[in-house]
């Protein structure tokens, strides 16, 4: 049996869970967390694993319509989604894309430009150009407006050396911007090759839907697929949602069973309980050592497995030290040369929340102290650059600053005395600073400074600000957004938030399960904290 590093105290996710005597004023906190604790338990199935189910997405019903449309296959599965479509409308989009993109399945007049310049005018990211591409080709397929005209557009679509479903996404869009713009002498026997896993029957391959019904939507014109393209058109009727409409992506069953094992961890759950989790977890490790956000998905990426990694340590490292190790290889495997670490493949660019998550998962095995140490450098580095703080796949600041700051914390435990240590302290008071200028006077936090508060977003800062009980500000912090959540659960237990996740980049789509996840996670945080 393998063996692998303890949790280093106060630094994991995973917090201490309840003390064994009251705390004064602690009564209604604790309460909150068994409430929430209980949720969670219960959303286990029957394979051990949380059930986290993503809901219904506009753009992704609007492209799944006209599959159905130019398949003339299952009209009433037509039918549910336009009226999907119509009630989306009617009640308001969340961005312009998503509007324009319904607007157009329903065969109405839509200004596609106009809606891609209002979505990406402030988008500030890497991906930015990519997105902006992938937007304007599918408002086209869509019939919003006509193929844009591009330079070169064997490499604009060119996606070597990304994550596989983002292979299959511009193989699809490049398909549909050939025929589209009449060339399709343009794509290449490759491209259909990347294609092909989505004409095959079962769930669509990576979890994602997107991508499935843009391959779809591509090998319509090639007749080798017609058939396979009509069968799995008709088998989108069992992938909609209760209100007709097509999700993102199946779900995040493997990523809500980490960040929720590591949020009962923290509330004191029953050892049998977290080590169920943890074995239904290690069963959907990949052959590569990493895992993917739910079961089926074969790519793996560093976000998961840190997660996976974290709780499984926490769980048991006497019975899970093999899995451990394996994504601990992982990891280490896609540090890039920058310090940093990529969501998904090595040399692609590294992201601050992803590169503090990977340092939470490795710093506990001294023999990781180099790769944590670079990694540490490069989040206080790209902290200390000039422009926005980061959100990646996340849309709100939040998530990223609390990550970074347990990443600052995991460093300082495990190398005291280290030259960067002043530095790295220096960007974990910077970055608890932004959240306390930031708390809204409702006690709670917003995606972005001037935003509404909602229950995620307060929950990633509440993590940060807890952590930080010597500073008074920070104490007062903690005790404002404690009473702003207990004030926001529902009689059932449970939170609603607005949507926190982004996929693609800026596009946001909701796991609900995972709103109750980051509550209990923050207000764990604040209970341990406490008295500190």
């Amino acid at each position: 049996m393998t063996h692998c590093a303890l949790p280093l105290p106060g630094v994991s996710l995973a917090v201490p869970g309840p003390r064994p005597e009251p705390l004064p004023g602690t009564g209604p906190l604790d309460r909150a967390r068994a409430r929430l604790a209980t949720r969670l338990v219960a959303a286990a199935g029957p394979d051990g694993l949380l059930r986290a189910p993503c809901d219904s997405r506009i753009l992704e019903s609007a492209l799944a319509l006209r599959l159905l449309t130019v398949t003339g296959v299952d009209p009433d599965a037509q039918e549910r989604l336009t009226r999907r479509l119509k009630t989306a409308v009617d009640e308001g989009a969340p961005d312009p894309v998503q509007e324009a993109a319904a607007r157009a399945a329903l065969g109405e007049y839509v200004d596609g430009r106009g809606a891609l310049a209002r979505l990406l005018g402030g988008f500030d990211h890497f991906t930015a150009g990519r997105k902006r591409l992938m937007f304007r080709t599918l408002l086209a397929e869509l019939g919003a407006h006509s193929f844009p005209e591009v330079h070169s557009p064997e490499a604009l679509f060119e996606a070597h050396g990304q994550q596989r479903w983002l292979i299959t996404e511009m193989a699809a869009l490049k398909v549909l911007y050939a025929f589209g713009t009449g060339a399709p002498g343009l794509v290449t026997e490759e491209d259909w090759r990347a294609l092909e896993p989505c004409s095959l029957p079962g769930p669509p391959p990576y979890g994602n839907h997107l991508a499935r019904v843009l391959a779809l939507l591509a090998l319509r014109f090639h007749p080798r697929y017609a058939e396979a393209v009509r069968a799995r058109a008709r088998e989108l009727r069992g992938r909609l949602r209760e209100d007709g409409g097509l999700p993102f992506i199946t779900g995040m069953d493997v990523f809500a069973t980490a960040t929720g094992g590591l949020a009962l961890a923290g509330a004191g759950a029953p050892a049998h309980t977290l080590r169920a989790l943890a074995a239904a977890l290690a069963e959907h490790r990949n052959p590569d050592g990493g895992w993917g956000f739910d079961r089926g998905v074969a790519q793996s990426d560093v976000d998961d497995t840190s997660y996976c990694v974290e709780f499984l340590r926490a769980a048991g490292p006497g019975l899970f030290g093999a899995e451990v190790a394996a994504g601990e290889r992982y990891l280490l495997a896609r540090q890039g040369a920058d310090g940093g670490f990529p969501t998904f493949e090595r040399g692609t660019a590294s992201e601050v929340a992803i590169t503090a998550a990977a340092v939470n998962a490795l710093a506990p095995e001294p023999a990781h102290r180099a790769a944590v140490e670079a990694a540490v450098r490069f989040a206080t580095a790209r902290q200390e650059a000039p422009g926005p703080f980061e959100r990646s796949w996340s849309l709100n600041e939040s998530n990223a600053l609390f990550r970074t700051v347990l990443a600052h914390d995991s460093f300082l435990a495990v190398a005291p005395g280290h030259p960067a240590r002043t530095e790295v302290a220096r960007g974990r008071a910077r970055a608890v600073e932004r959240l306390l200028d930031t708390q809204n006077a409702d006690g709670g936090w917003g995606h972005v400074p001037s935003d509404p508060s909602d229950p995620i977003s307060t929950a990633y800062a509440l993590i940060a600000v807890a952590r930080t009980p010597t500073v008074p500000s920070a104490r007062g912090a903690t005790g404002r957004a404690v009473h702003h959540l207990l004030e926001r659960q529902r009689p059932d237990g449970g939170f609603v938030s607005r949507p926190d996740q982004a996929g693609p980049r800026p596009l946001a789509y909701h796991v609900p399960l995972l709103t109750d996840v980051c509550v209990l996670l923050g207000l764990n945080h604040a209970r341990a904290y406490a008295t500190r």
